[in-house]
């Protein structure tokens, strides 16, 4: 039965088979060596990346030069010389160069907020200080302990460092100053960007070949696949209507075909993205990321005939830089760099229901406090949603959808809290009261205020504010940020 298949086959296809080992009763089946089949899921070999290195093709994802403007100023020279050095290598799709300029001013923002955020944290202890040492009456009650060195000498800390954080935040970026950064960034890859689409056509192709790979978690890009069931997905550039969520996938697509076409044969991807549909991520104690997904590879052998292809997050890139570039980038450099990606991580991480109506609320407010703790736990639909760490301390966090809520509501969230607070151990519970308008904030201040009890818990805080989109992404806006006791309306 198997003869005529085997009789079909070419001269090389059936002496593979007839040096196959022997199996039962002596006997040659027709087929060929497992060995070198399935490369792609092969981790164990290790990449020569001196050699590809030499001549490999290095290609940016948006969210590394994004990052940029959250370095130091030495890191962000280091990284930036690192380019040049590379710059007869380098290029960007089409779309990574887009995805820069669109989300450009959101990243200066929020670097902008933690100057004003780092000022709260400060008048917060020097108003905590002082109040606890008055609380003691020690000019009344103990005569040796003089807590004026320590007063005044904590004033002048605070005082020159609040100077020195001016003096920070005057060289800041600013959202309409002129910006050297995107200027170097321009400069770097003038030449060095994929072509755009030209028609709406172009773009539904595209779109629609997302969606039909998302369906069964092709990579990448499916982890965005519900962008667009909590907020507004859509942009429009030169006339042309694109979705958010298909971003990943039109970076990959436009980067296969750049390699097609141009006969590249090695392609280094430099990304901070660390989401699964990307990296191929086995749990063995935690999970584990041992490399590009294997469909990722296979496909940038079939479609964009590349005979390597590697991807490299930027700490990695900046080490083999060091290896075989001679870029001198030092350890500080190295340690921001990985500092940064592991924040990016922790917000690329956070569990949620993206079919919750409220998703997107959840989500901004994880990433708001991912601004200021370095932990969070995320127990969305639980009392508290959320607890921070800041390494000694947890916070709890409370988020409330306040919209249209009746009086009794927002007592009983109120005494939920105290309670809470009571039973528990938290250095901090805050309640996240979020509401539509400004108006409506203003009547839920002047409600706390007036039906304010006196409590002994001085560890309860209250914020009012409102999910907001900036270019797409959806931020929390704060209108109002007190510890419960010290609540005034508007």
């Amino acid at each position: 039965m198997l003869k005529p298949l085997f009789d079909k086959r070419t001269k090389s296809l059936q002496d593979d088979a007839i040096q196959w080992p022997p199996t039962r009763f002596g006997c040659h089946l027709p087929g060929g060596h497992m060995k070198g089949l399935f490369p792609q899921y092969d981790y164990t070999t290790p990449d020569d990346h001196a050699e590809t290195w030499k001549t490999a093709l290095f290609v940016f994802d948006t969210n590394v030069l994004l990052n940029l403007y959250r370095y130091q100023a030495r890191t962000r020279e280091e990284l930036l010389e690192t380019l040049e050095k590379l710059s007869d290598r380098i290029w960007i799709p089409y779309h990574v160069a887009l995805e820069f300029q669109r989300n450009r001013l959101t990243v200066i923002a929020a670097q902008g907020r933690r100057f004003s955020d780092i000022r709260k944290v400060i008048e917060k202890a020097k108003s905590e200080l002082t109040n606890n040492i008055n609380n003691l009456q020690l000019t009344k009650r103990h005569t040796l302990i003089d807590p004026e060195p320590l007063t005044t000498g904590f004033e002048r800390l605070t005082a020159d460092f609040l100077d020195e954080l001016d003096r920070l935040q005057k060289s800041q970026q600013t959202l309409t100053a002129p910006d050297p950064i995107k200027t170097r960034i321009e400069e770097i890859f003038d030449g060095k960007v994929g072509a755009p689409f030209t028609t709406q056509d172009e773009v539904d192709k595209k779109n629609k070949e997302a969606e039909s790979r998302f369906k069964i978690n092709i990579p990448p890009g499916y982890m965005d696949k519900d962008k667009d069931k909590s907020s507004p997905d859509e942009f429009y550039h030169n006339g042309l209507a694109y979705k958010r969520k298909y971003g990943d996938y039109i970076v990959w697509d436009q980067l296969l075909e750049y390699a097609s076409i141009n006969q590249i044969k090695k392609l280094i991807f430099i990304t901070d993205d660390a989401k699964e549909d990307w990296w191929e991520q086995i749990d063995f104690d935690g999970k584990k990321t041992v490399g590009p997904r294997v469909e990722l590879i296979e496909e940038a052998n079939r479609v964009g005939k590349l005979d390597r292809f590697l991807m490299s997050k930027p700490e990695l890139f900046l080490k083999f830089a060091n290896d075989f570039l001679a870029a001198e980038i030092s350890e500080d450099t190295m340690r921001e760099v990985r500092d940064v990606s592991s924040e990016n991580k922790k917000k690329q991480t956070i569990l949620y229901d993206a079919d919750h109506p409220n998703s997107a609320t959840y989500m901004a407010v994880a990433n708001w406090i991912l601004d200021r703790y370095s932990m969070l736990d995320d127990l969305s639909g639980g009392f508290p949603d959320f607890i921070a760490n800041d390494g000694a301390e947890n916070h709890a966090y409370i988020v409330h959808i306040a919209t249209n809520d009746s009086k009794l509501a927002l007592s009983r969230i109120i005494k939920k809290t105290i309670h809470t607070s009571i039973l528990t151990k938290f250095t901090t519970l805050t309640v996240i009261f979020m509401v539509n308008t400004a108006a409506e904030s203003e009547r839920l201040l002047a409600y706390l205020f007036n039906t304010k009890t006196d409590i002994t818990q001085d560890n309860i805080h209250i914020i009012v504010g409102q999910l907001k989109n900036y270019q797409g992404s959806s931020i929390l806006h704060v209108y109002s940020e007190s510890n419960y006791n010290d609540i005034l309306p508007f």
